[in-house]
């Protein structure tokens, strides 16, 4: 608001919608996590629960998409932090969109897994956490509908069979059980010989008796620019095909030949129900 020194002076309704303007386009976003380590920043739910995911590494950074523009976290819960840190104002405009002050809850036990909403209200609502240390610094996340991409150092630390909870920062007596769309960045040294055993051992833990999309980022593939127009999907959550960070998109590659030729996937000698597999290029905004 540097250029609006009188911006306090305009009437209410006014500075409302001034900042109205300011939330982000109502897009599935990309979130981006690291994992918890001794000395970073961790992820706590708004119900106070600490969670194995913490702010991602620098190092890590996907490159700009922007020449004048150094390299930095493009998750779109960063968009989402500025209004809630901002002002007063600002976070009631925050509070309204996103509903976060007015959930009817019904008066059960934490383990009672009968539902407050309905699975359609649940796809439009949001839930929050925020990263320790700095509670005004929300995490502000649709655990239905948004990608959570995941940069672990090691991809065995992660616990696949909860990993999907962990990262809906949410209350469970809302209903939210998990989310439904989680990333991998795809990496060109799994091609190596000496580590395919270990890395189709890690997926396949990865995709057994889960519910969630998991997706595989290729930073490498980017949409032409003279590609034909693409078609976005994001009314229901196993079609959504595009997630929105703060410079670019994610859109989703469909190659039948990268599809997996069997139904089943492997674990040990039995054949289990595996996830659905699908990868994502990406486009700038």
């Amino acid at each position: 608001m540097a250029t609006l020194e009188r911006f306090k002076e305009l009437p209410r309704e006014l500075r409302d919608q001034i900042w109205s303007l300011a939330i982000r386009d109502d897009h599935p976003g990309a979130h981006i996590f690291g994992q918890y380590v001794t000395g970073s920043r961790r992820v706590r739910s708004q119900d106070g629960w600490y969670l194995d995911l913490a702010e991602p590494s620098w190092r890590r950074c996907f490159e700009s998409s922007n020449q004048y523009r150094s390299d930095e976290n493009i998750s779109t819960y960063l968009i989402d932090g500025g209004l809630w840190a901002a002002c007063h104002e600002s976070r009631c405009i925050m509070e309204k969109h996103f509903n976060q002050s007015k959930r009817q809850l019904a008066p059960r036990s934490l383990y009672d897994r009968r539902n407050s909403f309905s699975q359609q209200d649940l796809f439009k609502k949001a839930s929050s956490g925020y990263f320790e240390g700095t509670p005004m610094e929300r995490v502000t996340v649709f655990p239905l509908r948004d990608l959570f991409i995941l940069q672990h150092e090691d991809l065995d630390e992660i616990d696949w069979d909860n990993i999907d909870y962990e990262l809906a920062p949410a209350s469970l007596t809302e209903g939210f059980y998990g989310v439904n769309h989680i990333a991998i960045e795809y990496d060109r040294a799994w091609a190596d010989e000496s580590r395919q055993k270990d890395i189709l051992y890690t997926f396949s833990q990865a995709c057994v008796g889960v519910t969630y999309t998991l997706w595989f980022i290729d930073r490498s593939q980017k949409r032409k620019s003279q590609a034909p127009v693409f078609e976005e999907e994001s009314e229901t959550a196993w079609k959504i095909n595009a997630f929105y960070a703060s410079d670019r998109k994610f859109l989703e590659i469909e190659d039948d030949d990268a599809r997996l030729d069997e139904d089943k996937v492997t674990a040990g000698t039995e054949a289990e129900d595996h996830c659905v597999v699908k990868l994502l290029g990406w486009a700038p905004l």
